[in-house]
């Protein structure tokens, strides 16, 4: 097949996710970011759409020192239309067969959103063979969050949580594990996966939860480069996305 007629369509049967059929046109980018983009990189790709906001980041990781390609898009409820296109303009197409991994934001947040990238990045990591990282926004917001902590609790359990009016309070439960240098990641333990909480007195210590796409797409990717330096091999079929609040998930809690 040759690279222009590269069509991602729905898959049936196989659980890799839906994703309506589409033909890609050809690049066009910033001339800019040519140097960033060369035929025998290497590169890792972080979605998240948590928000109303679409982040994405790019990293070659056979050149270490080079600048994380980021962006995030304001696009409202308007993803289904705007996905490719987003994605197209951070990594041009031509390149997507060079992704050796792949990382997704996976809720809680938009549920439309966030099922959106992930049946995507599904698909995606399907067809080219590549691995899937995924890690809960509430989690990607704890190398931030956790700073508000009194010193003495840095590497205590804590909770960050989320009151959603006529719905009640969506939480996870953290702790800081370690740092690590190389890969700028700040590891934490999520003790207890995002889900709805009756009592709000459990979550003590607490953190309102805070999006800002900027820098949780950075930690999204450079979690990505840490298992990729690990040589963790994560499988597409393993990534769902969390939606605390869906009246079938909770029956079964």
């Amino acid at each position: 097949m040759s690279e222009d007629a590269i069509v991602f369509s729905q898959t049936k049967g196989n659980g890799a996710g839906c994703v309506l059929e589409k033909k890609f046109q050809s690049n066009n980018y910033n001339k800019s970011l040519q140097k960033f983009y060369t035929s025998k990189s290497k590169y890792l790709l972080a979605l998240h759409s948590c928000s109303e906001s679409f982040g994405i980041a790019v990293k070659d990781v056979d050149n270490p020192g080079t600048k994380i390609n980021s962006k995030v898009f304001n696009i409202g409820h308007s993803l289904s239309n705007k996905l490719f296109t987003c994605i197209e303009e951070i990594l041009p197409r031509r390149f997507w067969k060079q992704l050796i991994r792949i990382s997704v934001a996976k809720g809680p947040g938009s549920f439309t959103s966030t099922r959106l990238t992930i049946s995507m990045a599904r698909t995606i990591s399907q067809q080219i063979n590549c691995s899937l990282d995924s890690m809960s926004s509430f989690h990607l917001m704890a190398p931030r969050l956790y700073k508000n902590l009194n010193q003495p609790q840095t590497y205590d359990p804590f909770w960050i949580k989320d009151i959603l009016p006529r719905r009640g309070i969506v939480a996870g439960k953290y702790k800081l594990i370690k740092i690590h240098q190389d890969s700028d990641f700040h590891e934490f333990s999520e003790l207890i996966s995002p889900k709805l909480i009756k009592n709000e007195k459990e979550t003590d210590p607490s953190i309102n939860a805070s999006n800002n796409i900027e820098e949780d797409i950075i930690s999204l990717i450079n979690f990505s480069q840490y298992r990729y330096n690990l040589g963790i091999n994560s499988n597409w079929t393993k990534t769902l996305p969390i939606y605390p609040t869906s009246p079938i998930d909770n029956r079964k809690r």
